[in-house]
């Protein structure tokens, strides 16, 4: 399945968690897309509701949205994010979605060959989404809580580094379960897209 034409029901149905939270996310302009060249499963979650996400990718790709080039040889690599436990996940049994916020961190990507910084940066909270029984699975920012770390070439001129966003989409190498306990762990590929506020 394409990475990036996968269902996107993980990033659209929000449980009350999301609808509660008191700072929604601001309209940002998609600028970037990036993920791996394989269908290598960089992405794992350790599992329940104070488990690590791990995203390292040393084969992947950065592409502008806006222009800037492309880049088919990086390294992408996130500091891990811990679940923040069960005061900050919901779980909906009708639906099966579920919703759990996670640390923050920062992350970088280098090119491969030259060891150049591409794009990176750090961020606050994410929330990681998805549906019991489901494969397809998302990390969105809380709110835009991304500060872009500058010079970056594949940062546009016209946006502020400040203020910005990504989203995460993964599908995982099998159904993921998930009840009122947390969800199970997982190992997925992934496709991310970079934002920024004008």
């Amino acid at each position: 399945m394409n990475k990036f034409l996968k269902p996107l029901l993980a990033l659209t149905v929000m449980s009350g968690f999301i609808a509660a939270m008191p700072q929604a996310a601001n309209a940002t302009t998609p600028f970037a897309i990036a993920g791996d060249n394989t269908n290598a499963l960089n992405v794992t979650y350790s599992g329940g509701l104070t488990g690590t996400l791990k995203i390292s990718i040393p084969n992947g790709f950065l592409r502008s949205k806006v222009g800037l080039g492309v880049n088919n040889n990086c390294t992408i690599v996130y500091t891990p994010m811990t679940g923040l436990g069960a005061a900050n996940y919901t779980f909906n049994p009708g639906t099966g979605v579920f919703d759990l916020l996670l640390t923050g961190g920062s992350f970088r990507i280098i090119d491969n060959v030259t060891g150049a910084f591409l794009l990176g940066g750090q961020f606050t909270n994410v929330v990681l989404h998805g549906t019991n029984g489901s494969s397809s699975l998302a990390l969105t920012m809380l709110k835009d809580g991304a500060t872009y770390a500058l010079p970056a070439p594949f940062f546009p001129a016209f946006l502020s580094p400040n203020g910005g966003s990504f989203s995460i989409e993964f599908v995982a190498k099998g159904p993921v379960g998930a009840g009122t306990a947390g969800m199970s762990s997982f190992s997925a590929n992934d496709g991310m897209t970079f934002g920024a506020q004008p």
